[in-house]
C-alpha cells in the first residue's frame, strides 16, 4: 500500500455521466410548445459527442496500457473434474457438472477437491459412518474455506452442494443449511438461481426471513423443508432466535448489561421469560435446525463465530452434524482468541483447549511481535506461528490476495494522511485540553467512546458537531445509547442484535423515521425542522412542549464549548474547513471526467446524510453535475431493506446504466455480501478498528468480474487519533499474514 500525506492530486477517476442528447423545448407566450432551432440541437449533440471523446481518450490514456495487458491474459478452462474414482476399475464415482465445471478457476477447483477430502473423505467413509436403524450420520469432519474475498467463494460452495445432491444415494446429502448475514441471504438465493435453476437435479432453495415467512408459518415451513430436502438459507439471528432456550436467554455480557437502564433491564427480563408453548416451540424449531437438523451446515462470513460466549456461536455450536464449512476471507481479525473459536467450532478440540492454545500459541505469538520485542520472544514467535500454521493446514484452505491478482486488472491502493486544516486543529486541540487528555498516552477506556465521537466528527468535518449534538440531545431525552460510535468499537461488523428478528420490519420503519429527522437535520437546523424532529406522539402538537423543546436544545448547544469557535450555520458547505471533504471532491470531480464508477464506504450515517447534503448542494449549481438519488446515485445502510438494496445494487451493475455512477455506502451495512464491480474507484472515508471491515469495504469492487483497474483510498486524518486506529489495523493485519498465511513481516508497530 502506498502512503500518501496530503496529495490530493493523486490520480482518481470515476463516472462521467453522459447526457443523451434531448430536444430542448420552449413556452411562447400564448402556452404553445416550440421546439428550438435543429442547429442548436446540432451543436448540442456534437458538444457531447466531443465530451463523450474525451471521456473515451482519458480513459485509455490512464487505463490503456494496463487494459492491454490484462485482457492479453490466457486463462485456462478447466475441461472435467473428478472427485472420487473406483480404485480397482478406475471408474467415475463422484463428478462435478461440466456446465459448472467450464467456469471455475483453478483455486475453485482445488477448494471444491480440499471439502470433499476433508469433510466427506469418500462415499465409502460417508456409508461406513451412517447407523443403519436410525440413519443418522455419525462421522464426517469440518474444514474452513478461507479463500480472500473476491474469489467466488459463494459459487465454489454452491458447485460442492449441488455434486452432493447430484450422488444423494451416495452421499446422504439431503439438507443442507446455510448461515449468513441477513444482507447476504438474497444473494445467496439469487446466485443459487443463477447458477443451478436450469440444472438437473431439481434443488429446493428455501429463503427464510422474518419478512419473507410469518411467524405463524415458520414452523409448518422448517418441517417441509426437513421432510422433502433441499436448501434452506438462513440469517444468524434467526438461527439464534428459533434455537436459544429460556436458560441461554438469561445470559447477557457484561457491557450490554451496563448499558440497560432500569426500565429497559425490567423489560428484557420480562421478554426474555418464555411461555411453555414458546419452549415447546422452540424445541420442535431445534429438531429441525439442530437434532438431527440438516446433513451439512455452511457457515458464510464465519468469523461471526469468534466469540465463543455469544449466544449465535453457543447455539451453532449445538448442531449435531459433524459436516461443517466455514466460509471467510478473514480467518483472523482481531485476536487469536477468535480464530481459535471459529477452528473449534469447524473441529472441536483440534487446538486442545483453550487454555493449551493461550499458552503454546497465542501467547506467544503475540509477545514477540511488537518492535522492542526481545530476540527469543521474536524466534519464538515466528516458530509458533509456523506451526500452527502447518497444522491447521489440514482443514483450512487458503487462497489469499496473490490468487486474485492473476484473474484481475490491478489494484492500486493508498492511504491518504490529510492533514487538519487550521479549525480542525485548533478543535481538536481544545477538546483534548479541555477533557485533560495527553495525547502521548493512551486513552481512557472508559471515556473512549464519547472521545471518539466528538473527534471524529471534527476530522471529518466540523460543522458536523452541530448534527451530532442534536442527535445526541434527542436519544439522551429519550433515554437511548449512542449506538453509532459503540458500533465502531465493536471487532465483529457482523454483531447480531439481541433484539428478536420478528421485530425487525418494526424497527427498522422506526429508525428510518428517526433517521429521516436527523438527515433532515444534517440538511438544515431550522426552527422547523428542530420542532419535529422534538415531537412525539404523546405530545399531541403541542406546540408549547416543542417550543420549550426546541429553545431548551437550542441553548443548550450554545453552551458548547465548541459553538463560539467557528460560524456553525454559515460554516454548512465550506469545504476548506475540512481536508477530507476537500479530497472528496477532487476525487469526485476527476472521476466524474472519466467516466468510472465510485464507491464512498463510512461507519458514520451523520457522514452519509452530510454527504448526500452535499450532492445536492452541488446539484444546484448550474455548471455542475446533477446528482439524484436512485439515479445518479445510491445509498445503503441500516434501514434499507434486503430487497431495495438488491434494487440498488443490480441497477448500478448494469453495463448501460452510466448515469449510476456513485454509491453511498454504510461500512457496517453494505461491507459484506454485496458485488459492485461495475465500480473501480473505492474511497474509505474513516479507519475502522477491525482491519477486516475495510478489507471487505474494497474487495466489493475488487472482485471476480472486474474489468478495470481499482483504485482504493483510504482518508486518514493525519495527526489524530484515526492515524493511530491505523497502525493498529496493520499490526493485526501482519499477525494475520503471519499464522493464516506463514509470512514472516517486519514489525513497524507496538
Amino acid at each position: 500500500m502506498e502512503d500518501v500525506d496530503n496529495d490530493i492530486s493523486i490520480p482518481s477517476k470515476l463516472v462521467l455521466r453522459i447526457k443523451k442528447a434531448k430536444m430542448q423545448v420552449v413556452f411562447d407566450s400564448d402556452g404553445t410548445i416550440t421546439s428550438e432551432d435543429e442547429s442548436d440541437i446540432e451543436t448540442q449533440q456534437e458538444g457531447e459527442e466531443l465530451v463523450d471523446f474525451e471521456r473515451i481518450q482519458k480513459q485509455k490514456e490512464d487505463n490503456g496500457d494496463i487494459m492491454t495487458e490484462y485482457e492479453q491474459k490466457q486463462l485456462p478452462i478447466a475441461s472435467k473434474l473428478i472427485l472420487e474414482t473406483d480404485p480397482h476399475t478406475n471408474n467415475i464415482i463422484i463428478e462435478v457438472d461440466l456446465r459448472l465445471v467450464q467456469y471455475m478457476k483453478q483455486h475453485q477447483i482445488e477448494g471444491i477437491q480440499f471439502l470433499w477430502n476433508q469433510v466427506f473423505k469418500s462415499t465409502s467413509q460417508i456409508a461406513a459412518s451412517i447407523n443403519q436403524e436410525t440413519n443418522e450420520d455419525r462421522g464426517g469432519s469440518g474444514a474452513i474455506l478461507a479463500h480472500c474475498m473476491g474469489l467466488g467463494k459463494t459459487f465454489t460452495t454452491i458447485t460442492l452442494i449441488h455434486t452432493l445432491f447430484c450422488y444423494t444415494k451416495l452421499t446422504y446429502i439431503h439438507r443442507a443449511l446455510i448461515l449468513c448475514p441477513l444482507n447476504t441471504a438474497n444473494n445467496w438465493k439469487n446466485e443459487f438461481q443463477q447458477w443451478i435453476g436450469k440444472l438437473e437435479p431439481h434443488i429446493n432453495v428455501y429463503l427464510f426471513t422474518a419478512d419473507d415467512i410469518a411467524k405463524k408459518d415458520r414452523l409448518q415451513f422448517l418441517c417441509h423443508w426437513h421432510e422433502n430436502g433441499g436448501i434452506m438459507i438462513m440469517g444468524y439471528e434467526m438461527y439464534r432466535l428459533l434455537t436459544n432456550n429460556a436458560s441461554d436467554a438469561k445470559v447477557k455480557t457484561s457491557r450490554t448489561k451496563q448499558k440497560l437502564t432500569k426500565y429497559s433491564d425490567r423489560k428484557w427480563k420480562k421478554k426474555a421469560m418464555k411461555t411453555k408453548v414458546e419452549l415447546a416451540d422452540i424445541k420442535r424449531y431445534q429438531k429441525y435446525l439442530c437434532s438431527p437438523g440438516p446433513d451439512l451446515i455452511i457457515c458464510d462470513e464465519g468469523h461471526v463465530l469468534k466469540n465463543s460466549k455469544t449466544a449465535i456461536t453457543r447455539m451453532v455450536n449445538q448442531v449435531r452434524t459433524l459436516r461443517r464449512i466455514v466460509l471467510t476471507g478473514t480467518p483472523v481479525q482481531n485476536n487469536l482468541k477468535e480464530y481459535y473459536a471459529m477452528v473449534n467450532f469447524c473441529k472441536p478440540n483440534y487446538l486442545g483447549s483453550k487454555d493449551d492454545f493461550d499458552k503454546n500459541f497465542r501467547e506467544p505469538i503475540e509477545a514477540g511481535q511488537h518492535k522492542d520485542s526481545s530476540p527469543d520472544s521474536v524466534a519464538y514467535m515466528r516458530r509458533q506461528a509456523y506451526i500452527l500454521n502447518q497444522r491447521l493446514k489440514t482443514i483450512i484452505h487458503r487462497r489469499d490476495f496473490d490468487v486474485l491478482r492473476s484473474f484481475l486488472p490491478p489494484k492500486f491502493e493508498y492511504a491518504v494522511k490529510i492533514k487538519c486544516m487550521p479549525l480542525q486543529e485548533e478543535l481538536y486541540r481544545t477538546y483534548l485540553s479541555i477533557q485533560n487528555i495527553n495525547p502521548a498516552c493512551r486513552l481512557n477506556v472508559a471515556k473512549l467512546f464519547s472521545d471518539y465521537q466528538y473527534l471524529m466528527k471534527i476530522w471529518t468535518h466540523p460543522w458536523l458537531l452541530k448534527p451530532h449534538f442534536i442527535d445526541g440531545y434527542y436519544k439522551k431525552r429519550k433515554d437511548q445509547d449512542q449506538v453509532e460510535t459503540d458500533q465502531f468499537f465493536q471487532d465483529d461488523s457482523d454483531d447480531i442484535e439481541d433484539d428478536e428478528e420478528e421485530s425487525r420490519t418494526q424497527k427498522h420503519t422506526k429508525q428510518r423515521s428517526k433517521n429521516k429527522f436527523t438527515q433532515s437535520i444534517t440538511s438544515s437546523t431550522s426552527q422547523s425542522t428542530i420542532r419535529e424532529y422534538f415531537s412525539t406522539s404523546d405530545d399531541d402538537d403541542d406546540d408549547s412542549i416543542v417550543t420549550d423543546r426546541m429553545d431548551e436544545v437550542m441553548k443548550a448547544m450554545k453552551n458548547e464549548w465548541w459553538y463560539d469557535m467557528f460560524n456553525v450555520d454559515r460554516s454548512q458547505f465550506d469545504i476548506e474547513i475540512s481536508g477530507k471533504f476537500e479530497l472528496f471532491r477532487v476525487i469526485l470531480n476527476e472521476c466524474e471526467s472519466i467516466g468510472d464508477k465510485l464507491l464512498v464506504f463510512t461507519r458514520s450515517l451523520l457522514t452519509l446524510d452530510y454527504i448526500e447534503q452535499w450532492l445536492e448542494h452541488w446539484s444546484s449549481r448550474a455548471s455542475s453535475p446533477k446528482w439524484i438519488k436512485g439515479i445518479d446515485y445510491f445509498r445503503v445502510d441500516g434501514n434499507v431493506s434486503i430487497k431495495q438494496r438488491s434494487t440498488y445494487i443490480k441497477a448500478f451493475n448494469e453495463p448501460e446504466n452510466i448515469q449510476g455512477r456513485l454509491f453511498l455506502i454504510s461500512t457496517m451495512a453494505g461491507g459484506v455480501g454485496i458485488n459492485l464491480y461495475s465500480a473501480n474507484r473505492v474511497i474509505i472515508f474513516d479507519v475502522s478498528w477491525n482491519p477486516a471491515h475495510d478489507l471487505q469495504a474494497m474487495f466489493r469492487s475488487y472482485r471476480l468480474g472486474q474489468k478495470k483497474p481499482v483504485y482504493v483510498y483510504r482518508i486518514i486524518g493525519k495527526g489524530t487519533m484515526e492515524e493511530k486506529i491505523y497502525k493498529r489495523q496493520i499490526t493485526k493485519q501482519a499477525m494475520s499474514q503471519r499464522v493464516v498465511d506463514a509470512k514472516q513481516l517486519d514489525r513497524h508497530f507496538t
